[in-house]
């Protein structure tokens, strides 16, 4: 379970017509996202979500997720915020009852919701929560209209090649 976002829900405790929910991180849960993520901060973090009970002892959940981080522009390093956005669609399975995964270890289902085990009678929602906002962050975040240049390469500022030296030690014929 994702230990920054310990939200869960009892099974027994989904009403029969679901439950609409709005959470919002703690800062200290906020904080657990930043170091789990690598990121500068996470300022707040929103998820909006039903949860439903489906025949057979399924619950089904979907929802969205926002959030504002606070990452260093990998060209300047400067702090950059921006903020990410993703929706989740997941059903929940008892654990005994989870599909086997097919040929190549993924399950055959094009299109249908993600599928999350049923533990100890609890859906782990903050688990999904915290797998969309990782999913959302931009790995090479860019503060808008600055761009990576290299410096041109003149005659005596390029670097010497490092066989330079071995073409230097071998014997003139």
């Amino acid at each position: 379970m994702a230990d920054e976002i310990a939200w869960e829900h009892a099974v027994h405790d989904i009403p029969e017509a679901g439950s609409r929910v709005l959470r919002s991180a703690t800062p200290g849960e906020c904080a657990a996202v930043a170091r789990a993520l690598d990121l500068v901060a996470c300022r707040s973090l929103t998820a909006r979500y039903t949860v439903t009970p489906k025949a057979g002892g399924n619950i089904h959940a979907s929802g969205t997720v926002e959030a504002e981080v606070e990452q260093v522009c990998v060209v300047t390093l400067e702090p950059l915020v921006s903020k990410v956005a993703d929706s989740f669609n997941v059903d929940f399975w008892p654990e005994t009852e989870m599909p086997e995964p097919g040929a190549g270890g993924a399950l055959d289902m094009a299109d249908e919701p993600d599928l999350e085990p049923i533990v100890a009678g609890r859906i782990e929602i903050g688990r999904v929560i915290y797998q969309c906002v990782a999913g959302a962050i931009d790995l090479f975040p860019r503060k808008p209209g600055v761009t990576f240049e290299q410096p041109e390469e003149t005659g005596s500022d390029r670097p010497e090649s490092p066989f330079a030296a071995l073409a230097k030690m071998k014997p003139k014929r």
